[in-house]
């Protein structure tokens, strides 16, 4: 097979770029990334304040030289809500990753999913996906996923959700 001028530079380019990436300390290990999943289906109605969404939390390590910091990602793909109470106020849920322990006091990134419309009685599917960046301390930290519903309605997962983290230099 015969490489035009551009592809072959571009095959030399990614040939360099693969030798450095793999002779440096900066490239992450198997072991820099946190991971849970829950494959349950949960729901959540009732309007008492944020409470953690089942299955979904994650102890994130201490501080080191090589990493100062992780993103953490909060994937929920299959959100729906039903059940609305309220033929006036549309259906509506918060969701929020929590860091209560973290350097400088607690933290919290907050999102949302709610209908357009009132009098639906099941809203069509909800991905959610919130990113947030969460500063690792002295010590090992928990990381929870938490939903909130409006109080008119339930917010249900189903299938797959996911909660994980990437520790960086920062």
């Amino acid at each position: 097979m015969k490489l035009n001028g551009n592809l072959k530079a571009f095959a030399r380019g990614a040939a360099m770029t693969l030798a450095a990436l793999t002779s440096s300390a900066s490239v992450c290990a198997a072991g820099d990334f946190v991971y849970v999943q829950s494959t349950a289906t949960s729901s959540y109605t009732t309007q008492i304040g944020p409470i953690p969404i089942p299955g979904l939390s994650l102890t994130l390590p201490a501080a080191t030289t090589n990493f100062k910091a992780a993103v953490v990602t909060l994937n929920m793909p299959n959100l729906f809500l039903s059940n609305p109470t309220s033929r006036t106020i549309p259906m509506a849920a918060s969701l929020q990753i929590v860091a209560p322990s973290a350097p400088g006091g607690f933290m919290v990134a907050v999102g949302g999913i709610g209908c357009d419309n009132v009098n639906v009685n099941t809203s069509g599917l909800k991905p959610f996906t919130m990113v947030f960046k969460v500063p690792l301390g002295a010590t090992s930290q928990l990381v929870e996923a938490e939903w909130d519903g409006n109080g008119t309605s339930t917010v249900t997962t189903q299938t797959f959700a996911s909660l994980s983290a990437i520790l960086v230099k920062d």
